[in-house]
């Protein structure tokens, strides 16, 4: 027996930012913030199409040498995301906007979970107030 899924909880393939054009496109006319160890780089859209938000996760090898650890940051970001889309989701789907982000990682450490986690929330704060004006 297959039990229902909650849609809104994952992270789904049509929720990764993907296409050169597109990413050119974000890095050139989005808009920057930076909240330490995170820069969040975001840009709107009008009239939402097949997602809200579409994220990419970037851990640059400069930063971080070791690959197994870059995943790792990469997993935490987007397990941060996933849990917390939901404060972002519905603000766009109200204003009938689509929103390309992308995380890019700063730090040259690893830090916690928890703390990857609470400046993700606070990204996610400041872009839906941004989204207010």
């Amino acid at each position: 027996m297959r039990m229902a899924i909650n849609q809104s909880n994952q992270f789904s393939k049509n929720e990764r930012l993907c296409g050169e054009i597109r990413i050119k496109q974000l890095f050139e006319a989005g808009s920057t913030f930076k909240v330490y160890p995170l820069k969040v780089v975001y840009k709107r859209i009008d009239n939402v199409q097949e997602t809200p938000v579409k994220i990419l996760v970037s851990v640059p090898k400069k930063r971080i040498k070791k690959a197994v650890h870059r995943n790792k940051v990469k997993r935490q970001i987007r397990e941060s995301y996933r849990l917390n889309k939901w404060l972002l989701h519905q603000k766009c789907i109200d204003k009938n906007v689509q929103l390309d982000l992308a995380f890019i990682y700063l730090s040259g450490s690893k830090h916690s979970y928890l703390e990857i986690e609470d400046k993700v929330k606070l990204s996610l704060e400041k872009i839906v107030q941004a989204l207010e004006v």
